[in-house]
């Protein structure tokens, strides 16, 4: 079984536990942490997560984040695929989602994902992009930081 997972579901450990919601989506984002660890179900991350990750205001956090995705990633979908992520973020915005969370469920269906997660973290900052603008950093950005873990690169 494979799981995509979105960079809030890494940064919910980080957040204000006082929360009841926040601290039950917690301990359900950290149970899915060790089911990984344990290789009950394989990790699939992408360049988009990347992205997104490199653009966290807190540099531990981003980089606890990137060492956990790259130590227990199984499949990592790179941009070297960009032309059919493109078309199917594309055919993905259609129906009214946008532009980043299109490449993210996109990233997902090419690595035939079992299960999504996505919950809203900076929408305000990348929703503020021009359209095109988030895919075209996104792969600048891969290009430039090339994924280095020992998932199957798709």
């Amino acid at each position: 079984m494979r799981v995509y997972l979105d960079n809030c579901s890494y940064n919910r450990p980080y957040d204000d536990q006082s929360q009841m919601r926040i601290h039950l989506e917690t301990q359900a984002k950290l149970h899915i942490q060790d089911i990984i660890r344990s290789g009950e179900i394989e990790l699939v991350t992408s360049y988009v997560l990347d992205f997104e990750n490199s653009n966290n205001r807190s540099i531990q956090k981003m980089m606890a984040i990137e060492k956990f995705m790259k130590e227990y990633a199984t499949v990592y979908v790179s941009n070297k695929n960009e032309k059919d992520i493109s078309n199917l973020a594309k055919a993905i915005m259609e129906t009214g989602i946008k532009e980043k969370d299109a490449y993210h469920v996109a990233c997902a269906v090419m690595a035939e994902c079992d299960y999504f997660d996505y919950t809203l973290w900076q929408r305000e900052y990348f929703d503020k992009m021009e359209s095109g603008e988030f895919a075209a950093k996104a792969s600048a950005y891969a290009d430039s930081h090339p994924f280095t873990g020992k998932a199957q690169i798709l």
